[in-house]
């Protein structure tokens, strides 16, 4: 998986089948089905392609949910192997450069011991033709030294531009393993890790952080009439506003469907609030027109959930309490802030409208 290194007329070709499939079936073509049935045109992972073929054949048929659920497994996990192959293979290479270099540290050693014992017989003796032969004997081991030198030296530059490119698959094996496709953000892989790096901070130093879950209201009547391809670019244009919206250390995360976490280090709970309505008001006074037609979408708004960090948070607890202030706002009538407190939740909260 990952090798797309197709010609032209390939990938035309794969591309015709894929859209072909995705139009019989009724499915958008959007990253996530596109990238399983572009893998699924070509032919190389029998698990992926039974995964979709059953969900294809059960009574649900390919839901959003379950593709996301095929592509998580199949092509998040193959980005976590490709990054597993490319650490395993740098440590090789690393391991050999550091036997070779052992091999070369021998190699002085031993010419410094013949130098040594050069020294040695030479002063010990008045003969020209000892003389001649002790002096045969140093130069020849200078000249295997020298070529074995340049035979490191070679070895080096080898190891050297492989640890280059491997360093650089593996970052990017990072990042795919990393990055929602549709929109640059980083996914819930990356927001778990962001997580528990900020709860273990807070519990050292006691740097204080907020998260807002943030999800789009009525986005499913939106792609029922609107289609997929306008829900992808309402995503993407939350995504980008959100982006546009913060500051510093925050991060914007695409949390899954229509929802988006943002993380708020060295925030408190009060300007987590502060940052949630400002978000909202943001959306909420942006108008949506369809740039090829022209077509007005008309406005948009989310709703919005914030929780502190407390001193027994896991990044599952505080993402819950997140959701359910997150679930409030949109059972009292959508676009609108609410938040739970860094204090254990007592049932309280605080709603902004």
């Amino acid at each position: 998986m990952f090798d797309y290194t197709h010609d032209h007329a390939q990938s035309q070709e794969i591309l015709r089948l894929v859209l072909i499939e995705l139009n019989a079936l009724n499915l958008p073509p959007n990253p996530i089905f596109f990238t399983l049935f572009y893998e699924r045109a070509l032919k190389r992972d029998a698990s992926l392609n039974k995964d979709i073929d059953d969900a294809i054949n059960s009574d649900k048929g390919l839901s959003v949910d379950t593709a996301q659920e095929i592509f998580d497994t199949h092509v998040l996990n193959g980005a976590i192997k490709e990054m597993s192959k490319a650490q395993s293979a740098l440590l090789r290479v690393i391991r050999n450069v550091m036997m070779q270099m052992l091999n070369t540290g021998n190699e002085f050693s031993n010419y410094a011991s013949s130098l040594g014992d050069f020294v040695r017989k030479i002063d010990r003796t008045d003969s020209v033709q000892d003389i001649r032969m002790l002096t045969a004997e140093v130069i020849e081991d200078s000249r295997q030294l020298e070529r074995t030198s340049k035979e490191t030296s070679s070895q080096l530059n080898d190891a050297g531009e492989q640890i280059t490119r491997l360093k650089e698959e593996l970052e990017a094996a990072r990042r795919d393993a990393r990055t929602d496709p549709l929109t640059g953000l980083a996914n819930r892989r990356g927001l778990n890790e962001l997580l528990l790096q900020r709860i273990n901070l807070f519990l050292q130093e006691k740097t204080p952080f907020c998260v807002i879950l943030a999800d789009i209201d009525h986005f499913k009547r939106i792609n029922d009439s609107y289609g997929h391809l306008v829900g992808d670019k309402i995503l993407r244009f939350v995504a980008r506003t959100l982006m546009a919206n913060i500051k510093g250390q925050d991060s914007v995360i695409r949390f899954g469907g229509e929802e988006f976490a943002i993380v708020l280090p060295y925030t408190q709970y009060d300007g987590g609030i502060i940052v949630a309505q400002h978000l909202r008001q943001k959306i909420a006074s942006s108008r949506l027109r369809l740039a090829e037609s022209g077509r007005d979408l008309g406005g948009l708004t989310i709703s919005l959930g914030v929780a502190a960090v407390h001193t027994d948070d896991t990044p599952d607890s505080l993402l819950r309490r997140a959701d359910d202030a997150l679930l409030k706002a949109k059972a009292e009538g959508r676009d609108r802030v609410v938040g739970l407190p860094s204090e254990k939740p007592t049932g309280d909260v605080t709603e902004m409208l």
